[in-house]
């Protein structure tokens, strides 16, 4: 693990291996570990990144809500691939990390040669009825009772989180560590940049490298964003794994990592 300051900020990353460069994008409270079975498979053949982003991991955590931003997440990926001269990558992007991984692509299109779009959206959003009030309760009891009381209370009143733990109950705890190996500036800032990401929908089109983009079966908020995505970005693949939800790369290893190195081959270095 090495911490490289970017713009100011401290951020953890993890490299392995040497060749063309694979740059790993974690979700919201996850971290570079998400992507350990997708490192293993690869990290032989090319130089791997995984990145903490800021307020996770173990990379800084500022107190200013303005210090957070997928904007300011991008630019945080970017400066640290010029520190570690990388001049051109495939990006994979889990979640938020996707949101990343589109604008990167859009804001510097000559450094990405391939791009893995894994459960993300360029923005365009399902919003459930009490989103607002549900995340302000989540915020309200990180910061009074701890990221436990939190989670806690979102595995209990969420019907996305109630009825993913019912069906994989495994799942649970490992969704509980991810919470809590997050910070609370984390876990409170960044969940409040999704909605004020502008869309990047309307420039889906000037994407002109090899895309893959996976699903979870079960992930249902995420099926018409990753459709129009799909439908955007020319020649991209959509890729659906069966039986998992938000994390194809974790809940099935196998079977994302089968869909990924068979995709790797496409990318023009």
């Amino acid at each position: 693990m090495t911490r490289i300051n970017v713009n100011g900020m401290d951020i953890n990353t993890v490299e392995k291996g040497k060749g063309e460069a694979l740059v790993f994008l974690h979700g919201f409270t996850g971290s570079h570990a998400d992507w350990a079975a997708q490192v293993a498979v690869t990290s032989a053949q090319y130089r791997t990144i995984a990145v903490d982003h800021r307020g996770h991991g173990q990379s800084a955590a500022p107190d200013s809500k303005t210090a957070y931003s997928i904007k300011i997440f991008a630019d945080d990926v970017y400066a640290l691939l010029g520190k570690l001269g990388i001049d051109r990558c495939c990006l994979i992007g889990h979640s938020m990390g996707g949101f990343m991984s589109l604008q990167l692509a859009i804001d510097h299109p000559e450094i990405v040669r391939g791009l893995v779009l894994v459960d993300t959206c360029s923005g365009e959003w399902d919003i459930a009825p009490g989103y607002a009030e549900f995340k302000d309760k989540l915020h309200a009891l990180a910061r009074d009772e701890g990221l436990e009381a939190a989670f806690e209370y979102d595995a209990t009143y969420n019907p996305t989180r109630v009825e993913k733990f019912q069906k994989h109950p495994e799942l649970k705890e490992v969704a509980r560590q991810k919470v809590l190996n997050t910070s609370l500036n984390g876990y409170i800032h960044v969940s409040n940049t999704f909605q004020a990401w502008p869309p990047v929908t309307d420039r889906l089109s000037e994407i002109r490298v090899p895309t893959l983009i996976v699903l979870g079966e079960e992930d249902t908020g995420f099926i018409r964003p990753s459709k129009i995505m799909n439908e955007m970005i020319a020649g991209s693949k959509l890729s659906i794994i069966k039986n998992v939800g938000h994390n194809p790369h974790e809940e099935d290893a196998e079977s994302f990592n089968r869909i990924f190195l068979d995709f790797l081959p496409r990318i023009v270095w």
